[in-house]
């Protein structure tokens, strides 16, 4: 655990094309397994890069890609979008991890899960990713249980791992990882 939260300040130093990947393997992460996304990322990356929604899309496909086809629209907008990524998000970032999210959040295919991951990932660990693992930790510990998640309920949800964050001295970008590694056995990004 300890290697992938240097991993993260390494990627909080790295240029645009590193933020720009970690970006896109947030916005494959949606909907999908974490495994799926990373192996698609590594076929698509090419494509992703240049931009080409239809060159995106048969990469997409080629991988075994759930979602190819909403998946490389957002890819493709992405790359148009946000060549500036890092000069965009770093400086409020490095003001208020949560305005950053909340920028995030206007990219299309980014959602809090998402926003709250590509924040870790680029190096700010004050936000935590509630994700399904994180909430079967939060139900065995005697927190509520989430048939559906809301935007209340996430910020709810990030509130309790704010408090055992707290109290273990772990910031909760962190925390959420050895949840991960609690919950399935292995660290990934």
């Amino acid at each position: 655990m300890l290697e992938r939260a240097e991993e993260f300040k390494l990627n909080h130093e790295a240029g645009e094309r590193k933020w720009f990947i970690e970006l896109s393997l947030c916005i494959l992460t949606a909907n999908s397994s974490f495994e799926a996304a990373y192996r698609s990322l590594q076929i698509a990356l090419p494509a992703i890069l240049r931009g080409d929604e239809e060159e995106i899309k048969r990469s997409l496909v080629l991988s075994g890609y759930r979602f190819p086809n909403l998946k490389a629209k957002y890819l493709a907008l992405a790359a148009k979008r946000f060549a500036n990524l890092k000069g965009w998000i770093k400086p409020i970032a490095d003001r208020d991890q949560f305005a950053a999210r909340e920028e995030l959040l206007g990219i299309e295919g980014i959602g809090m899960k998402e926003a709250s991951h590509f924040l870790r990932n680029v190096g700010y660990m004050q936000l935590a990713i509630i994700d399904r693992h994180v909430i079967r930790f939060i139900e065995k510990i005697g927190g509520p249980s989430t048939p559906k998640l809301s935007l209340r309920l996430y910020l709810y949800l990030e509130e309790i791992i704010r408090g055992i964050s707290s109290s273990v001295g772990l910031p909760p970008g962190l925390l959420d990882l050895y949840i991960w590694y609690l919950e399935t056995g292995t660290i990934l990004k």
